[in-house]
């Protein structure tokens, strides 16, 4: 196991905030000393013996200078995804990431903070993942490619070389983008679906050639149905 030389807080409680956390834990230099959660939300004391703090009070309990955070938010919305990271953001602590000892990653790559990088990822050389970005697990980032803030690359997708994937898109479960593309804010691309072109913002493509099928500027992007949002 990694030595652990720092602390973290995971803001979230959901079960995909525990599985993070379990990442944390068992791969990385840092010890998950807390969870928290907004005041509002928060429906518990303790996770496993680690503790559940309101958000609101975490810098009364924590000290910023010995501990980190990270918002474990995600498969509900994209919109949310960013809003709630952004919420932590203004807090005094440095925001943490996690990429897997099993992934590949070029030193000449960049991560931002509050990222993800999952066990069998590829990510090639000159890569650019913004802050916020969560790759899972089997994704192939290839060279000169550029991943902009708060979106999700789901299991098994493949960027192409040279391309953009602009701000909170989402890309599916094994879905590809082609090289040399420049994806616009909001794209959502199904899975399985193969895009050949550049896309507009605010929009689903699917399919292969992967097509424009509808828009969705009022809502955002959803990850989950309504019935499902409360398994994590």
């Amino acid at each position: 196991m990694i030595p652990k030389t720092k602390k973290l807080i995971i803001y979230g409680e959901s079960a995909y905030a525990q599985m993070l956390a379990q990442y944390f834990q068992t791969d990385s230099e840092y010890e998950v000393v807390a969870f928290c959660v907004d005041e509002a939300y928060k429906t518990e004391d303790e996770i496993k013996g680690i503790p559940v703090v309101a958000l609101e009070n975490i810098e009364i309990h924590y000290a910023s200078d010995e501990h980190s955070i990270f918002a474990a938010i995600g498969y509900k919305s994209v919109r949310t995804h960013k809003r709630l990271f952004e919420k932590i953001a203004k807090l005094s602590f440095p925001i943490a990431s996690y990429v897997s000892s099993q992934a590949m990653v070029d030193e000449s790559c960049h991560i931002g903070v509050n990222c993800l990088v999952l066990a069998g990822c590829i990510i090639e050389p000159e890569t650019l993942i913004e802050d916020n970005c969560f790759v899972n697990s089997g994704v192939i980032v290839c060279h000169h490619a550029v991943i902009k803030a708060h979106t999700i690359l789901a299991s098994g997708s493949l960027i192409g070389g040279h391309s953009t994937v602009g701000e909170s898109s989402l890309i599916g479960f094994h879905a590809t983008v082609a090289e040399l593309l420049e994806l616009g804010e909001e794209t959502l691309l199904a899975a399985g679906s193969v895009l050949l072109n550049n896309t507009e913002k605010h929009t689903m493509y699917a399919g292969t050639p992967a097509k424009a099928v509808r828009e969705h500027s009022d809502t955002g992007i959803k990850m989950l149905p309504k019935a499902l949002q409360n398994k994590g």
